[in-house]
């Protein structure tokens, strides 16, 4: 089955989760009004976007976020940028958007190490036709000018409180994350069905930023003819 990128629409409603989902799952996502799934590279399948399509759910993709306290540097950027576009490929994802996850970084990390880590993330990633953008989450030594200085073109604010980047802002928005760290289905909608009522998820909201940038996400090619 093809795949196409296509721009999200506004105000549309979306989840992120860090779990497999099948496809009468993501039928039952649908029917509660989510468009959107962000699904987590290394873990999300060919097969996984298939199940999605079918249910008219759009994929896309974030990369894993280092344990808590990790240092940024060029290199692990450019070793992690290359995994992403091996994953991307492993995942049959065509040209796409995809994000990078920044947040538990050492408190003894710099603005210039993110810099230099950002740089070297999206170096693999632009070389091979796939736009980047960047999850802002806790604990990031930024503020909104080193913020829009990173090479992404697209910003996705977390739950946390979290600076909000210079003269583009946000078009990604992460409503709601539960105090202990794990929000169910059911805490959003709590007459969710059984078959997705447990699933751990955050909610998020697409909007456009101040400079008109839109989110993206992959659909089957039928769904981006339609």
């Amino acid at each position: 089955m093809g795949r196409a990128t296509v721009t999200i629409p506004h105000a549309a409603l979306g989840f992120d989760s860090d779990q497999r989902w099948t496809r009468a799952q993501y039928a039952a996502m649908r029917l509660l009004g989510f468009r959107f799934a962000i699904r987590y590279l290394g873990d999300l399948t060919s097969d996984e976007v298939d199940d999605a399509h079918a249910a008219d759910i759009g994929i896309v993709p974030v990369a894993h976020a280092h344990l808590p306290g990790w240092m940024p540097s060029a290199q692990l950027g450019a070793d992690d940028g290359r995994r992403v576009v091996h994953d991307l490929t492993i995942a049959g994802l065509p040209p796409c958007e995809v994000w990078a996850d920044l947040e538990g970084v050492a408190l003894t990390a710099t603005r210039e190490l993110v810099q230099a880590y950002s740089v070297a993330w999206c170096a693999p990633v632009h070389a091979t036709s796939n736009d980047a953008s960047v999850y802002v989450g806790a604990q990031v030594p930024a503020d909104p000018h080193s913020l829009y200085a990173l090479p992404f073109t697209g910003y996705w604010q977390s739950e946390s409180d979290v600076p909000t980047p210079w003269r583009r802002g946000y078009k990604l928005i992460q409503l709601f994350a539960a105090p202990k760290g794990e929000c169910l289905v059911r805490d959003v909608y709590p007459d969710a069905p059984p078959i997705v009522a447990h699933m751990a998820i955050d909610a998020d909201v697409t909007r456009s930023d101040y400079l008109g940038g839109r989110c993206r996400m992959v659909v089957s090619a039928a769904a981006a003819a339609a």
